[in-house]
C-alpha cells in the first residue's frame, strides 16, 4: 500500500516529536548500562571533518569575539585522542579515528604543499580512514593519488573513478573478530564546484545506487556492522531540510540531478549504521538519527575547532550496533579549548613554525615579473542577448569593476551568456565578482571571453571570488589571499589579491587588486569592523615597501553614508591621507544604489594613495544601469543578481 504524503508526515512530525520534546527519554534509550559488560565491544569512534588545514593554534572568535578563548587545534587532538587510546586499552575497548573530508584546502598550512603537511600530521594521528573530499582535487586527481600513497591510511571513495587511479572503496576492520565495514563517497556535486581542470578525467557514480551496492558486498564478506564516511553533507537546518525532503521523495526516480545530503542517504540507502559526515562546517552536537532506517549520522564543526567522539556498543554474539553513547554532557562535540585539553607542545610548536613560514606577508617584486601586455584575439562579438550597452574603455584609462552576482549562474545559461555579453560590451580592463556557486559553469562563461584571464579563490569555505582581467593591457605577476589563515572575521572567504603590470603605449604601473565579500548578517557588523581594521593594517604595511597603487573593491555589506558605530569602514575613513573610497562620491544618490531592493549602497571601491591623482584628475566612478540593458528590473534580478556592478575608471597619463 502506497504510503500517502500526509501519512507520510504524520510519523514524522510524531518521530520530531519523540526527538525534540522528550529528547533526554530518547537519548537515554540508546544507552542502558548492560552494555558495559563482556557481552557487547565498545567502541570509541572519534571524528574529524572538513579540517581545511586548520590545524594549527588558533583563537575561537565564534566562541567570544571580544576576548576568544585558545582553540589548540591538531595538537590538543593529538593529546586527546592518544588519552582515549589509553582508556580503551585500559578497559578493553577499541578506538576508530575516522575523517569526513576536505582535509587541507583553505588554510597556507595546508595548502603550500598540496596537502602533504596534512597527510603527516593525519599519519602521526594514525588515522584509520578518510575518505575524499570534494576540495580534494583543489590541484587534480594526480595530487590525490599523491596524497593517497603518502598517507598511511586509505582515503575512500567508492563513487571515484579514473583511468590513472581508483581510489580504494571501502575498509574492512576486523576488531575483536567483529568485521565493521567501512565505506568511502563522495558528492557527485565536485565538479561543478570546481574548474574543469581539476576534475578532468575523472567520473563520479550515483551516491545511492553505490551505496546500496556495496551492501551486498559487505554481506558476503562477513561485515555485521557498517559505517558510512560519506562526504556529502548535513545541511544547515537539518529538521526543516528533512521534513522538505519527506514531504516531497516519493521514489528515486523523483531525484533526478539532485544532490543528495547524509540525511537522505540514512532514510534511502537502508542497513546503514552510522554516517561521518563531511562536506559542510556546520556541527551538531547531537547525532541524527533517521526515524525509519535508524541511521545515526554525526557531523562535527570544521576548520578543527573540535573533535567528535561518540561511543558505540556492538553485542559480540550478532556484530550488530546496539547502542550508542554521548560521553559529553552537549552530545558527541568536543571544543579543543586549551582550557580542557592540554595540546601536545612537540606537536605545538611543529604546527606554529609551519603555519608562520607559510603565511608571512611578504613584498611582491613587480619588477622581476614580464612587464608587457600582449594583444589577444578577443574573439566573436556577443550577441545573443542584443544588448545595447556603451564601451567605457577609454585610452590610457584602466577601468575596473566590481560585481555580486548572487549564487553564479542564477538561470544558469541564461546568466552565463548574459554576463559575458555584459562584461564584453562594456569593455572594462578588470572585474571583481562575488558570489561564485559553480566553478565550473564560470569557467564555461570564461569560455566566451577569450580576451580575459582570470584567478579564482582557493581558500574559501563558500562562494568563490574571482579576478577577471584583460590580458592585452595586464601581465599577471602574482596573487595571494590574505587572511586564509584566520578567515573568521572575513566570512570564511578570505580577501582575493593579485598583483599585475598595467602596460599601455610605453606606459607600465604596478597595480594591486583585492577582491573581498565581507559578511552580512547576524554579527556581520563587529565582524566587518575587526576585518576592516585587519585589511587596513594589512594594506599599511604594503604602504611601507611602496605597495600604493591599491585597489580594493567588492561586496563590503556595509554602507558609507551610515555614521559612527552603525558602520564598519573607521580605520580607512580616518586615514584618508593613505586611502579613499571613490563610492563616496556617489554612496548618497539613491539612482544609483548598487543595491536597489533595499536601497542601499553595498559594494565600494577603494583606493591607496597612488591612484588619488589618476582618480581626481579624469578619473569617474558610476554604478551601471544593468535593468535598462535587459529591459527591466526584473529581468535583471531573476537571470543575473539583486546587486548592481559599479565602475571606476582611472585616468593612468596623470
Amino acid at each position: 500500500m502506497k504510503v500517502t504524503t500526509k501519512n507520510r508526515l504524520a510519523i514524522i512530525c510524531l518521530g520530531f516529536f519523540l526527538s525534540v520534546v522528550g529528547i533526554i527519554e530518547v537519548q537515554a534509550a540508546t544507552y542502558n548500562q548492560k552494555f558495559e559488560s563482556p557481552e557487547y565491544l565498545k567502541i570509541h569512534l572519534l571524528f574529524t571533518n572538513d579540517l581545511h588545514g586548520g590545524i594549527a593554534p588558533s583563537k575561537a572568535w565564534f566562541m567570544n569575539p571580544e576576548f576568544p578563548p585558545d582553540l589548540g587545534g591538531g595538537a590538543a587532538m593529538f593529546t586527546y585522542v592518544n588519552e582515549i587510546r589509553e582508556e580503551a586499552a585500559t578497559e578493553g575497548a577499541e578506538v576508530l579515528l575516522l575523517d569526513g573530508g576536505n582535509i587541507y584546502q583553505g588554510t597556507p598550512l595546508g595548502m603550500a604543499d598540496s596537502g602533504r603537511a596534512m597527510i603527516d600530521w593525519m599519519n602521526q594521528m594514525q588515522y584509520d580512514a578518510s575518505v575524499i573530499g570534494l576540495q580534494e582535487f583543489m590541484f587534480g586527481m594526480d595530487n590525490v593519488s599523491a596524497l593517497d600513497k603518502r598517507s598511511n591510511f586509505p582515503l575512500l571513495s567508492a563513487n571515484v573513478r579514473s583511468d590513472e587511479y581508483d581510489p580504494q572503496d571501502y575498509l574492512i576492520k576486523t576488531i575483536q573478530g567483529i568485521k565493521i565495514g567501512i565505506l568511502g563517497l563522495t558528492t557527485v556535486n565536485t565538479p561543478n564546484k570546481l574548474l574543469p581542470e581539476q576534475t578532468a578525467g575523472v567520473t563520479f557514480d550515483k551516491e545511492l545506487q553505490v551505496a546500496k551496492s556495496y551492501q551486498k558486498v559487505f554481506k558476503e564478506k562477513g561485515v555485521t556492522c557498517t559505517i558510512g564516511l560519506f562526504h556529502l553533507g548535513v545541511p544547515y537546518q537539518r529538521e526543516d531540510e528533512f521534513a522538505e525532503f519527506v514531504d516531497t521523495y516519493e521514489d528515486e526516480s523523483d531525484f533526478g540531478d539532485r544532490v543528495i545530503t547524509n540525511l537522505e542517504m540514512a532514510h534511502l540507502a537502508k542497513g546503514i549504521d552510522l554516517i561521518v559526515s563531511g562536506g559542510t562546517n556546520a556541527g551538531y552536537n547531537t547525532p541524527w538519527e533517521d526515524p525509519q532506517t535508524h541511521t545515526l549520522v554525526v557531523q562535527g564543526y570544521g576548520g578543527a575547532s573540535n573533535i567528535g567522539h561518540i561511543i558505540l556498543y556492538i553485542h559480540k554474539k550478532t556484530g550488530t550496533l546496539a547502542g550508542y553513547k554521548q560521553p559529553f554532557s552537549r552530545g558527541v562535540l568536543l571544543t579543543l579549548s586549551t582550557d580542557d585539553i592540554q595540546p601536545d607542545q612537540t606537536m605545538t610548536k611543529h604546527l606554529i613554525k609551519l603555519e608562520a613560514e607559510r603565511s608571512r606577508h611578504q613584498k611582491q617584486e613587480f619588477t622581476a615579473q614580464p612587464a608587457s601586455g600582449s594583444v589577444t584575439d578577443t574573439g566573436s562579438k556577443l550577441d545573443r542577448w542584443k544588448l545595447t550597452i556603451p564601451d567605457f574603455n577609454k585610452d590610457d584609462h584602466l577601468e575596473v569593476a566590481t560585481w555580486n552576482m548572487e549564487w553564479f549562474p542564477k538561470a544558469h545559461d541564461s546568466t552565463i551568456t548574459a554576463v559575458a555579453e555584459i562584461m564584453q560590451k562594456v569593455n572594462a580592463d578588470v572585474y571583481a565578482v562575488q558570489e561564485i556557486g559553480s566553478l565550473k559553469q564560470f569557467a564555461e562563461m570564461m569560455d566566451l571571453l577569450p580576451g580575459y584571464d582570470f584567478q579564482v579563490t582557493r581558500q574559501s569555505s563558500f562562494f568563490d571570488q574571482a579576478i577577471i582581467y584583460k590580458t592585452s593591457v595586464l601581465s599577471y605577476v602574482g596573487r595571494n589571499e590574505p587572511f586564509a589563515d584566520s578567515d573568521y572575521n572575513f566570512a570564511g572567504r578570505p580577501p582575493l589579491r593579485v598583483d599585475f603590470l598595467w602596460t599601455h603605449s610605453g606606459k607600465k604601473e604596478p597595480i594591486s587588486i583585492i577582491d573581498l565579500h565581507l559578511k552580512c548578517c547576524g554579527n556581520g557588523l563587529e565582524r566587518r569592523k575587526k576585518s576592516i581594521d585587519e585589511l587596513h593594517e594589512y594594506l599599511s604595511l604594503g604602504l611601507e615597501w611602496g605597495e600604493d597603487n591599491i585597489i580594493v573593491m567588492g561586496d563590503w555589506n556595509d554602507q558609507l553614508d551610515d555614521v559612527g558605530m552603525v558602520q564598519s569602514f573607521g580605520a580607512f575613513l580616518d586615514d584618508p591621507q593613505n586611502f579613499y573610497f571613490v563610492t563616496s562620491k556617489i554612496a548618497g544618490d539613491v539612482e544609483q544604489a548598487s543595491y536597489p531592493t533595499w536601497p542601499s549602497f553595498l559594494d565600494h571601491i577603494l583606493i591607496g594613495k597612488g591612484l588619488f591623482n589618476a582618480f581626481h584628475d579624469g578619473g569617474n566612478i558610476q554604478t551601471l544601469p544593468v535593468e535598462k540593458w535587459l529591459g527591466s528590473w526584473e529581468n535583471y534580478e531573476s537571470i543575473i543578481s539583486d546587486h548592481r556592478p559599479v565602475l571606476m575608471q582611472l585616468d593612468m597619463s596623470r
